[in-house]
């Protein structure tokens, strides 16, 4: 190994933890990680942080679309195991995983679960973007998509796993594809907030523990939401409730066409996530419909 490779191999030993908790994460297994880390390390050595990042998911997603069945289920897989996500489990060496990790550390057992249903492509957009908030560009540029390709595969990974972690009883998440009166009460409290900077009643509206996500990555708590929704009621001179691929949600309007879009996600009449896209191009990718009244 030349001085070069020396010195790109001990950049990429630097990033180990954060590669090996993204390998774990879309993988499932330490066993597989450590393997898919060690052939990243040996596919080559060159365009450091990103490009790291890049060949550890390239590498995940490999072994997971080879490991599917004819079926689309994961074919002689052992369930993740708790012990993996022990607190205090470190990665490969023993310690606890640095502080870029820390950003997923919490995604535990039962998400790891729900990931393994995803399809390979919309797991690693998930991985990237949700769980370690790359922008979605960036996310695109890495997994060589549109950043409307992109968006497409998080939001559809997201309805899934909100689906599965909703799913039965009377706390799970509204039905998808359904407007009732109540959902418009909700939505208009909410958009009506929003516009007067009703720090209140955007808190009454808001989970404290809701997520918005948008192109940047996603925001994390309620107060920090406020401030992004507040921005996205100025996008427009006109903003209607709407179905927003299937979802409840608002649709900003300027100059006669729609230009930023908000699908929501209400558990028990309070708001838990918002999916943000910006952008009449951007926009002009989904599937809105307006409710009559």
């Amino acid at each position: 190994m030349d001085d070069g490779d020396a010195f790109l191999a001990m950049r990429f030993d630097r990033h180990r933890e954060r590669l090996g908790a993204v390998a774990l994460r879309m993988l499932g297994s330490r066993r597989e990680a450590e393997e898919a880390l060690r052939e990243a390390r040996a596919a080559g050595l060159g365009g450091i942080d990103d490009w790291l990042t890049t060949v550890v998911a390239r590498a995940c997603v490999e072994r997971l679309r080879a490991r599917r069945d004819g079926y689309g289920r994961p074919a002689d897989v052992a369930r993740p195991e708790r012990a993996e996500f022990a607190e205090g489990a470190g990665f490969a060496d023993g310690t606890g995983l640095a502080d870029g990790a820390g950003l997923a550390d919490g995604v535990g057992l039962a998400l790891l679960v729900v990931l393994e249903s995803l399809a390979p492509d919309e797991r690693l957009v998930f991985v990237l973007h949700d769980l370690f908030a790359l922008p979605l560009p960036e996310v695109a540029r890495l997994t060589g998509r549109t950043t409307s390709e992109a968006a497409g595969l998080a939001r559809g990974a997201r309805r899934h796993v909100r689906g599965v972690e909703g799913g039965g009883g009377g706390c799970g998440t509204e039905e998808a594809g359904v407007f009732t009166g109540r959902h418009r009460a909700v939505v208009e409290r909410f958009l009506g907030a929003a516009r007067a900077g009703d720090a209140r009643g955007l808190s009454a509206a808001l989970d404290p523990d809701v997520v918005a996500y948008s192109e940047r990555g996603p925001v994390h708590g309620a107060p920090a939401v406020a401030e992004g929704v507040a921005a996205f009621a100025r996008t427009g001179a006109v903003t209607l409730p709407a179905l927003v691929d299937g979802s409840i949600g608002l649709v900003a309007f300027a100059g006669g066409r729609p230009v930023s879009a908000m699908a929501l996600t209400l558990r028990q009449d309070r708001i838990v996530a918002l999916d943000i896209t910006t952008g009449p191009e951007r926009v002009r990718d989904l599937d809105l419909a307006f409710p009559e009244g």
